[in-house]
């Protein structure tokens, strides 16, 4: 029988092939005016909502909604302003403080996760408190490293945004769809639907990383599959969290 994380990536393989047949729209942030003339925005303290003084009531500048969005406690701090594209120079500072925060947090629930499943993946690190830091450690490396090559080193060269977008329509399941295509499918600096090169050359490089710095009797091309799987469904776990819950007042048709 094969693994699960076998499955995970025959499964983003058809997402992958079946995202590229249909291909998504790009998402487009809210412009900040739709005229040339700037307008003061007043803030209702009770509400957040921004309002453009001048604008008639009912006018498209009076409907737009502010942005970034107010902050909604704790899910607004994994929330990205997305208003503006990002230079090589934003995207070395995001990828750091990306391996950061959430990295830590992140990897330190992957490590419990692993632990309290008893991967074969990271069984060789054994249980207890030395156990869980050991596992929290190699994915810590393994996160940053795929940051660092695929939000950054790769979506420089290749001028791809390694930002989520969350979808801009309404309705559970294009939702989903939407954050399990965004694995695979990804926005260039311009706004075009591409394919994730970035994304998915930092989980290849990441996963096989890991496997290098595992024991030498357990360097394989099952080891590295079963890392890959991992990988993916983290990523896809992620674009889930993000767009249910991080982004979930943004505004959609």
């Amino acid at each position: 029988m094969k693994s699960w994380p076998f499955r995970s990536v025959m499964l983003f393989s058809a997402v992958a092939l079946a995202a590229m047949a249909t291909p998504l729209r790009a998402q487009h942030p809210p412009p900040a005016s739709l005229s040339s003339t700037p307008l003061a925005v007043t803030t209702d303290s009770s509400t957040g909502a921004s309002t453009a003084l001048g604008a008639q009531p009912g006018s498209a500048a009076d409907a737009l909604p502010a942005w970034p969005p107010s902050d909604e406690g704790f899910p607004g701090k994994f929330r990205e302003d997305l208003s503006k594209p990002l230079s090589t120079k934003k995207k070395l500072t995001r990828a750091i403080k990306q391996a950061v925060f959430p990295g830590l947090l992140g990897t330190a629930f992957s490590a419990g996760i692993g632990m309290a499943a008893d991967t074969r993946l990271d069984r060789d690190y054994g249980m207890g408190g030395r156990g869980f830091l050991r596992r929290w450690s190699s994915d810590f490396g393994d996160n940053a490293v795929g940051v660092f090559v695929g939000d950054f080193a790769a979506a420089s060269a290749f001028h791809q945004d390694p930002r989520y977008h969350p979808e801009n329509r309404r309705g559970f399941g294009r939702r989903l769809w939407h954050a399990l295509a965004a694995v695979v499918v990804a926005q260039s600096d311009t706004g075009r639907t591409q394919f994730n090169t970035s994304h998915l050359t930092g989980i290849l490089v990441g996963s096989g990383v890991s496997t290098a710095w595992h024991h030498s009797s357990d360097r394989s091309a099952r080891l590295f599959g079963e890392s890959l799987g991992y990988d993916l469904a983290d990523s896809a776990g992620y674009n889930i969290l993000a767009e249910f819950l991080f982004y979930r007042k943004h505004p959609r048709k």
